[in-house]
């Protein structure tokens, strides 16, 4: 296999945030080194739990999940089209789960993602231990490679 056919499909976990953003021009580095490859942007959406359901459609919070999704999917969109402009092959995924982790990982398996590239949110410490940290799991669960942007220290 030749260099620039290593990478096909890479995903690149988004949930909004700054700092999952500095992935991006890593992963369009990538992309822009391998013609072929698809860059998969992916956000995993938690919904509250089962438990909760109920009464957050009595309070009318069930239409507000529909409007983050919707928002979610808008951001999404709008990252894609910045992204062809730079003549980069995209799409666009959401995927539902009661971890954000699971749903990387399936991701990974559905779509036989080659490399994943994702921020971490540089927690440390006890911050770390109470919230845990995604890019630990992903990276214990996977065989592809995955390449871990640190955040700016200042940010």
């Amino acid at each position: 296999m030749t260099t620039s056919g290593r990478y096909q499909k890479i995903l690149v976990p988004l949930d909004g945030s700054e700092w999952a953003q500095r992935a991006i021009p890593h992963a369009v580095d990538i992309a822009h080194s391998h013609p072929e490859a698809e860059l998969v942007l992916l956000t995993a959406i938690v919904p509250p739990t089962r438990d909760f359901a109920e009464q957050l459609a009595f309070t009318g919070e069930d239409g507000q999940t529909q409007i983050a999704r919707e928002q979610i999917k808008q951001y999404l969109i709008g990252v894609r089209g910045d992204l062809r402009s730079e003549a980069i092959n995209v799409t666009i995924r959401l995927s539902e789960g009661t971890q954000v982790a699971d749903a990387i990982c399936d991701t990974i398996q559905r779509e036989a993602i080659d490399l994943v590239v994702m921020s971490t949110h540089g927690r440390t410490g006890v911050a770390r231990l109470l919230f845990g940290s995604v890019a630990r799991d992903v990276l214990e669960r996977v065989t592809v490679p995955v390449l871990l942007i640190r955040p700016d220290q200042e940010a």
